[in-house]
């Protein structure tokens, strides 16, 4: 097979999650103009960032009158995430150069980073075409968060609450997780985020959501780290 029907392998594989990004995308729009980015700086954001959760994140920050340290904050510790997404496409051996790199660092969000992840685990392929089927799945899926934002910046006043455009962000992180839950200590710490989440969700400023997450990792490190003594005295 030549390597670029992996490109358009990507990109069809990524339809599908385009239908929960799109109202995701037109939100952060609407949450940037709500908190007082002038059109041109919340479109700015979005080109820069890429970033939905921490957008939105600070967009309610800044609407709540935070101060501006607690919300570059929260910033990193959502964003936090990306940089395990780098070190397992790190482990993945794409095939970057320099420019592509930054490229790739551009668009990674947490749907490119799953699609790839999953297609790799599912099928053996080279570097070459690994690093086309991760871009294939990113040009979509920046094309339409510019195009959401930028509808959410302009129409965003237009659009009835009724709609509840928000729920939009937990069926797109639904759709993420699901696929995900392949081995016991990403279970566990999806279990325990959510149900740390139900008890912290009316704290201030966010801050529920940031140490849900945190709990999360640490329940899902310790049961990793509990079960390998007892992996390794199995017999072989």
């Amino acid at each position: 097979m030549k390597p670029m029907p992996f490109f358009v392998q990507g990109s069809k594989d990524a339809m599908p999650l385009l239908l929960g990004l799109l109202p995701f995308a037109v939100l952060t729009g609407v949450s940037a103009i709500q908190a007082g980015m002038t059109p041109w700086v919340a479109q700015l954001s979005s080109l820069l960032l890429m970033s939905g959760a921490s957008q939105i994140a600070a967009a309610t920050l800044m609407t709540a009158g935070a101060a501006p340290l607690v919300v570059i904050v929260t910033h990193i510790a959502i964003n936090f995430r990306y940089a395990i997404y780098s070190a397992g496409l790190s482990q993945l051996r794409l095939q970057f150069s320099p420019l592509t790199k930054l490229a790739a660092a551009q668009v990674l969000i947490d749907q490119t980073y799953a699609l790839t992840f999953l297609r790799c685990q599912a099928q053996p392929l080279s570097a070459k075409e690994k690093t086309l089927y991760y871009f294939g799945t990113a040009l979509p899926m920046w094309l339409v968060w510019q195009t959401g934002t930028a509808a959410g910046i302009l129409a965003g006043p237009l659009i009835p609450a009724a709609w509840h455009l928000e729920f939009a962000i937990t069926l797109c992180f639904i759709s993420l997780l699901v696929p995900m839950l392949k081995n016991a200590p990403i279970v566990v710490a999806a279990a325990v985020a959510g149900l740390v989440s139900a008890f912290t969700c009316g704290w201030p400023y966010n801050l529920g959501f940031l140490f849900s997450m945190a709990a999360g990792v640490l329940a899902g490190g310790l049961y990793h780290k509990g079960r390998g003594p007892q992996r390794s005295e199995e017999p072989s």
